[in-house]
């Protein structure tokens, strides 16, 4: 018998406030005080009350532990990554390394009404695959992308897009605008000198 859940995907709460510094990016990882099963690779995020509803996809990185962050820009990064847990009791952080947005929220109510939820996820629970098929049928909006060379919501092309830097999208160039030197060929394998 076919599975009717996903083991890649799960659903899990998240305060209102963590959800806007998720997608403002003031926040890139996710702390939790246990381990998700190493199958999981995207966290669909039910904001808690008043929202109460899912509207965001999040792909992540595997469980790191204090330490393994070594990243000051987020939100709680460093104090977790000195083994203060980001102040919860946290034990594992998750980088947040894709966002994307469904097409539409779904409300808690419509989630219950189609049999996809039987309430508010406590801890987390696996998505189902009807609900996968059915919300990810439709263009999903990528909020930001870290993998992404060109993804402008990340910190430097912000700037960039305020004027403040400049990237060279010229090959062979840097953002200065110097010509980079090549390296040179050599003798290739297999190749013989002229």
């Amino acid at each position: 018998m076919a599975s009717t859940s996903l083991r890649s995907d799960i659903i899990i709460s998240i305060h209102p406030q963590h959800v806007a510094n998720i997608v403002s990016r003031v926040k890139n990882h996710e702390f939790r005080s246990y381990l998700l099963p190493s199958t999981v690779k995207r966290l669909w995020i039910y904001e808690t009350s008043p929202a109460s509803s899912i509207k965001f996809i999040a792909t992540v990185s595997r469980g790191k532990r204090p330490g393994e962050i070594q990243d000051p820009n987020g939100l709680k990064n460093d104090e977790f990554d000195r083994g203060g847990g980001s102040g919860s009791g946290s034990k594992f952080a998750y980088e947040i390394l894709k966002l994307e947005e469904l097409p539409m929220t779904y409300s808690l109510d419509e989630l219950k009404r189609r049999g996809w939820l039987n309430g508010a996820p406590q801890k987390y629970c696996f998505v189902k695959v009807a609900m996968d098929e059915a919300l990810r049928a439709g263009p999903l909006r990528v909020v930001f992308d870290s993998a992404v060379a060109g993804d402008v919501n990340t910190p430097l092309l912000q700037d960039e897009a305020k004027g403040r830097v400049r990237i060279s999208s010229r090959p062979g160039v840097s953002s200065a605008g110097v010509k980079k030197s090549r390296k040179p060929q050599g003798n290739r394998r297999g190749k013989r000198a002229s």
